[in-house]
């Protein structure tokens, strides 16, 4: 355990027990035993769990640890054959109820979960898989839903967004005549070009807005916490930003094009998604 083992804590938590070492080993392989015991299938090493052990006890009681969970999640840190086999027939409930708060549609909640898992035990790059830095302050079952419902947010705001945008860009697609989609395709640079001049032409906060309702995928009502403002205002913030895009770039392409105003009007309406889509995206761009 070198020096780390003796940050072991008393149960009062006053003072760092200084233990010789037959007394240290003896603590150590009594609470091996504890997780073995729990999950005699898993063949974690001694020294893997108090490596795991010697992490978890800096500054917190030792006797306040959950041992059973903590043995668990260093198995599935170590990649011990059927440790996450184990997890999942202990807590595989966990992160699918954790999942369901949050998505409603069955195949954004499958999406979540192998999401989680992934979270939980692929390792990114030369970092421990997440699992890793679970330390025992606290049972396992509420760390793992808390990090399902992380994910689970993380992937509702990406696809509410994205799905918002798209549905009405499908929508709007079916309707319009062939000159129109036609024209959509020429336009398009000129468009993207006439509406990063408009967003540009926004207010600080007015940009934050579109940003957090087309790119967070946050709702009225969570913009509204955040400003300290009514869903309401938020709704007429969104507007009125969205309006003035509007506005900005049928000028813009009024002037580029040399075209009436009656059809720059009739195109604009027509390309109400693109324009949308063309906000999220560069928003989206740090």
């Amino acid at each position: 355990m070198g020096e780390g083992a003796r940050g072991l804590v008393v149960a009062d938590g006053t003072a760092p027990e200084v233990l010789d070492d037959t007394a240290r080993a003896h603590r150590l392989a009594g609470l091996y035993e504890r997780g073995r015991a729990a999950y005699p299938g898993l063949a974690l090493t001694g020294a893997a769990f108090s490596w795991c052990l010697a992490r978890a006890a800096e500054g917190s009681p030792i006797e306040q640890l959950a041992i059973e969970d903590l043995y668990l999640a260093c198995a599935c840190a170590a990649s011990v054959p059927g440790a996450v086999e184990a997890f999942e027939a202990q807590f595989g409930k966990v992160v699918r109820r954790a999942v369901a708060r949050v998505l409603m549609a069955r195949d954004q909640r499958e999406e979540a979960e192998q999401r989680a898992r992934q979270h939980l035990f692929v390792a990114d790059g030369t970092a421990p898989p997440k699992i890793a830095k679970y330390l025992g302050h606290g049972p396992l079952e509420s760390w793992v839903s808390v990090a399902a419902i992380r994910v689970a947010i993380s992937l509702g705001r990406a696809e509410t967004a994205e799905l918002r945008l798209r549905e009405k860009a499908i929508a709007e697609a079916a309707g319009p005549s062939p000159e129109i989609l036609y024209m959509k395709g020429e336009l398009r640079r000129e468009l993207e070009v006439a509406v990063e001049e408009a967003l540009q032409g926004l207010e600080d906060r007015e940009r934050l807005v579109l940003r957090l309702y087309l790119v967070s995928g946050m709702t009225l009502a969570a913009i509204g916490k955040t400003f300290g403002v009514t869903q309401q205002s938020v709704s007429r913030w969104l507007q009125k930003a969205r309006d003035s895009v509007l506005a900005d770039v049928g000028r813009a392409l009024v002037d580029r094009l040399k075209l009436p105003s009656g059809d720059v009007t009739s195109m604009i309406r027509f390309m109400a998604s693109q324009i949308d889509i063309s906000i999220s995206r560069l928003l989206a761009v740090p």
